[in-house]
């Protein structure tokens, strides 16, 4: 796992809606499976911002790029590439 995936791994387990029936994967399906909602997704985007200091743009805030950790990690390895 990459440190950006750790760290955003981290960010949603602190946020996830408790109990979570099924274990907190890559993969996981973190809207469609309920395990976060609106205000959840609030906290982690301004979690993500002050973690990895990036602004993620309104166009970016879609279900399709926060669906599962590996998608918000695909997100934001583009933004910290766009800094280099």
């Amino acid at each position: 796992m990459s440190i950006v995936a750790e760290e955003i791994y981290s960010l949603v387990k602190e946020i996830v809606n408790p109990p979570v029936s099924k274990p907190l994967t890559l993969e996981s399906l973190l809207l469609e499976e309920k395990m976060m909602d609106s205000f959840g997704l609030i906290q982690l985007v301004a979690g993500i911002e002050e973690k990895f200091s990036i602004s993620i743009d309104t166009k970016d805030l879609t279900s399709q790029n926060f669906a599962s950790i590996n998608t918000i990690m695909m997100m934001v390895e583009g933004y910290i590439n766009e800094l280099d």
